[in-house]
């Protein structure tokens, strides 16, 4: 239990919300296929611009870019400005955070 009190703390001082609603957001971007892949080009790289990620699919370049808004929006994704181009990066801390406070969740009710 206080390791879940831990947890759910330094994820409320990462994210600033309600951990609940963020599971549900991250779970639902998960869920996509094609955002699956995204997430696995960042194991090859730490990170990437559109162009690069758009190259590993047939899909349009402005298909990719909506599905990096939802990933960035729902903070799987991080992402910097450099000129004209947005590099994308895994945010792995958060994700990792987020999935530790659902698995405890799950545990409490076993």
């Amino acid at each position: 239990m206080i390791k879940h009190i831990k947890i759910l703390k330094d994820l409320k001082n990462l994210i600033g919300s309600c951990p609940a609603e963020e599971s549900l957001n991250l779970l639902r971007a998960m869920a996509d296929e094609t955002r699956q892949e995204i997430i696995l080009l960042f194991a090859m790289k730490k990170e990437l611009c559109v162009g690069d990620i758009a190259k590993n699919f047939t899909l349009s370049r402005p298909t990719i870019s909506h599905h990096l808004n939802v990933m960035k929006r729902t903070k799987l994704l991080n992402a910097r400005k450099e000129g004209k181009e947005i590099y994308y990066s895994f945010n792995k801390e958060y994700v990792v955070k987020l999935m530790e406070l659902m698995l405890d969740n799950i545990k409490m009710y076993s």
